[in-house]
Order: C-alpha cells, then structure tokens, then sequence
C-alpha cells in the first residue's frame, strides 16, 4: 500500500484547522507548517500530529509551500489548505488512485464558498489544481500563483468537475476577508513583477483590468452568480490595478522610499525652530 502524507500551511486557523484535520485522519501522515499564528492553530494542529513545523510568517502562502512538501515522506502528497475539507468519497477515489498507479499527478476541482455561497461561475468552478501527487513529481517555487513545477514526464490525471469528485473550499468570509487576502497577494505579486524587471505601464494596467473584468463576467459568466458574480468581477479587475499600482509606486521609490522622503522634509521643518 502506497503511503499518504498530507501537508497544510496554516495561520491563525482555530476556526478551520480542526475540520480539515478531521478529514485528513486517514491519512499516513500530516504535516503542519504553522507561520507564527497568534491563536490556537497550532495547539488545535498537536491534537492530530507530532509533525507541526514553523515557518517564518510570509504574506501568501504559495511561498511556504515548498517548504512543507519537503517536510513529507510519504509516497504521495496530498496538498490542502486550512480552510478546505476532503469529503470521503473524494479520499477513497483518491486512495484508489494510488493504488493503481495510474498516474503520478492528480488535478482535483474545487467547490470554493465565497461570502456565503457555492460560487458556480465566475472563474471559481471548475477550477482544478495539482493537489495529489507523488512525491518528487512536482517542485514548488516561491512565486505566488505560479508556485507549482511540474515533472515534464509526470502522467497527469485529471478528476471529472463533479461534486463528488470536488475538494470543498470554505473561501472568503465576505468582502473584508477578500480584500484583505487581495492587498497582500497584490504586494507580492507587483514584488515579483518588478524583481523581474517589469516596468509600470498604464496601457498595460487598463488592459488588464478590461481583460479580468469580461473574462470574469461574460466569458465564465459570472453574471449566472447574481450579485456575488458581479461584485467578485469587480474586486478581481479592482486585484488587478492594485498589483499595477503598486508596481509603479516600486519604480517611483526604487532609489529611495517615500518614509525617507518624508523624514527630509520633517527634518527641514524642524530646522526651521532651531
């Protein structure tokens, strides 16, 4: 029988961690990398493993991940966040899998909840990941929404969009949850697009936001999810010129950033009391 560890990256998660864990259980092993949590994560984490590791707090993720997946010896990964549950007849399917040894990559749908709903369209369904494989198939990176290199000879299966097939994802609380998730995300990705040497570009800004917003509202038609559809749309073209902004600021204070602008000028007025 292969074995299964499943790996989470978790940050003051007590309203979540203990859900997935319980959905986790049959597994081999688990492995927790916990980012400086200030509440009961990582207690709540101990009732279930010995393996809870801590990683230095990061703004996304995505970045830690590697660092997790390495922690594991199982024979197959099962990738998860604290905030998503595998229902049984997913993890039979997937424990079936293995054993047949079929495959070396398995891409999982989600049936991601935001502000309260199954979010049907609008980009969110099916949406499906790389979440089960074996170990040493796939390489993780440091890059935020791109953090996932697959093997080029890896055998890649991928699960029907159906609900039972689906990891469910319990997403974004509400509007203040999103755009708290977006400010960070947005930091880091307009980090990387300028570590890259991309430069700000307000052609490329609109042309962004215009492309997000039809691709979320007409072409995944998230107009079929009402106002969620809608507002969702608009947050993600509102993701997109957050990244670019913030990408021109970079540009604007490479030389020097603006708190030290600021404390020159401070300094001048003071100055003039002396």
């Amino acid at each position: 029988m292969p074995t299964i560890s499943a790996v989470i990256n978790t940050r003051n998660e007590e309203t979540n961690i203990r859900y997935c864990l319980e959905s986790l259980k049959l597994c081999d092993e688990i492995i927790v990398v916990d980012m400086e949590s200030e509440d009961k994560t990582v207690e709540i984490a101990r009732e279930y493993t010995n393996k809870v590791f801590t990683h230095k707090k990061v703004p996304a993720f995505d970045i830690a991940r590697k660092f997790a997946v390495e922690k594991a010896t199982g024979d197959w990964i099962l990738s998860i966040d604290a905030d998503e549950m595998i229902p049984k007849e997913l993890f039979n399917k997937l424990i079936a899998i293995a054993k047949n040894d079929t495959t070396d990559i398995v891409y999982i749908p989600f049936k991601t909840y935001i502000m309260g709903a199954w979010i049907k369209h609008t980009g969110w369904w099916p949406d499906s990941h790389p979440r089960f494989f074996k170990r040493g198939k796939i390489t993780s990176t440091e890059t935020i929404q791109a953090f996932i290199n697959v093997s080029k000879n890896a055998r890649k299966m991928y699960l029907a969009a159906t609900e039972p097939n689906a990891i469910e994802h319990f997403n974004y609380r509400d509007s203040e949850h999103f755009i708290e998730k977006l400010n960070r995300y947005t930091t880091v990705e307009a980090q990387h697009l300028s570590e890259a040497g991309e430069p700000y570009s307000l052609f490329r800004m609109l042309r962004s936001m215009c492309h997000e917003f039809r691709i979320r509202f007409i072409s995944y038609r998230g107009y079929k999810d009402g106002y969620r559809g809608f507002f969702l749309s608009i947050m993600m073209t509102f993701y997109r010129m957050a990244t670019y902004i913030k990408l021109w600021e970079m540009w604007q204070n490479r030389d020097k950033p603006v708190q030290a602008k600021y404390n020159e000028r401070k300094d001048r007025i003071v100055e003039g009391y002396k």
